[in-house]
């Protein structure tokens, strides 16, 4: 992988349901954790969320452009637009607010593309040889993680299930990719995990995977070309109260597949008009007897990246169940 990475240097509002989740997962914005080079960010002014560059210390308006309407664009065209900064509007940071950085773009995830996560996956599984065929297969696993307008930026709570026993959070590079699946940025995203009911049998995967809150990506989308990541390094604490319960690092350079060609796969067979993010598989899997549990703070940084930091909070569960009918099971 190393050497392989694309793009190293050589006002829009949504509709009344969405607006209203994104408000209740607005940040404060933290100057600190954004990273230094040039990245897209989505922020909250007087009740109307922006799509902005952040470039030099300084914000700049992208309005009416938006990430949707940027994101249709072919990648080179994307580069000339950002190119005229001097041009646009500047928004003052201390007068907005962090949203996640991402508008009609879905989000999926790319699964054990990692050894370490192989080997998690085939410990918590009763079904382990999935795992390990999918690790060689030609064809990746991918799956769908969440609609945009669920993500929780840097700064808001992420969930955990009330009905799970083992859930994890995940740290994973994030890859933005437009219509035409080119890579334009990068984030440090969090796919928060019940390994408990993956574990019970890996039909599970979309119970343990999508649910209220279980998605973060931030704190911006970093310029691909602005960054180099090929000798970068992912990095996870958790934090209960004033201890550290875990610490863990990874090189992004052991991952077995090509993120950017993890985006063109993802595209293959279905159209993504306003492009997506994409999940690409984590390396850092806390061991047993962790669970994460409400309190707990995440904080995940990539070299180039920023920092990403998340609450930990249990998301609410109806107590909906659906047993089978079977003979001989009545009553």
């Amino acid at each position: 992988m190393a050497g392989r990475w694309p793009g190293e240097p050589g006002g829009e509002t949504g509709e009344g349901a969405t607006r209203a989740v994104g408000r209740a997962i607005l940040s404060s914005m933290r100057i600190d954790d954004l990273p230094a080079a040039p990245a897209l960010l989505r922020v909250e002014r007087d009740g109307r969320t922006l799509t902005a560059l952040w470039r030099g210390g300084r914000l700049y308006d992208l309005s009416p452009l938006g990430l949707d309407r940027l994101l249709a664009l072919p990648r080179q065209e994307i580069q000339e637009r950002l190119e005229t900064v001097a041009r646009l509007p500047e928004l003052d940071p201390a007068g907005v607010r962090l949203a996640a950085p991402a508008e009609g773009q879905e989000v999926w995830a790319a699964g054990v593309t990692y050894r370490r996560s192989r080997q998690a996956r085939v410990e918590e599984s009763t079904r382990s040889d999935v795992y390990e065929r999918v690790y060689e297969a030609e064809r990746p696993e991918l799956f769908f993680k969440a609609a945009g307008w669920r993500v929780v930026p840097a700064g808001g709570e992420v969930g955990i299930r009330p009905d799970s026993g083992w859930d994890v959070p995940e740290p994973e590079l994030a890859v933005l990719a437009n219509a035409r699946g080119e890579v334009i940025a990068y984030a440090c995203g969090n796919d928060m995990s019940s390994r408990a009911i993956e574990g019970e049998n890996p039909l599970y995967l979309p119970q343990a995977k999508i649910y209220d809150r279980s998605c973060a990506i931030g704190p911006a989308a970093v310029l691909a070309w602005q960054v180099r990541l090929a000798g970068a390094c992912i990095r996870m604490t958790i934090r209960r109260g004033d201890q550290p319960v875990f610490q863990g690092e990874a090189r992004l350079a052991d991952m077995v597949r090509d993120p950017a060609e993890l985006c063109r796969v993802l595209p293959a067979a279905y159209p993504l008009p306003v492009g997506a993010w994409l999940l690409t598989g984590t390396a850092i899997v806390p061991d047993p007897p962790y669970t994460a549990a409400a309190g707990d703070l995440v904080v995940i940084s990539i070299d180039g990246l920023g920092t990403l930091t998340n609450r930990v909070v249990v998301v609410p569960h109806t107590g909906a169940t659906a047993p089978p009918r079977l003979p001989g099971r009545e009553g």
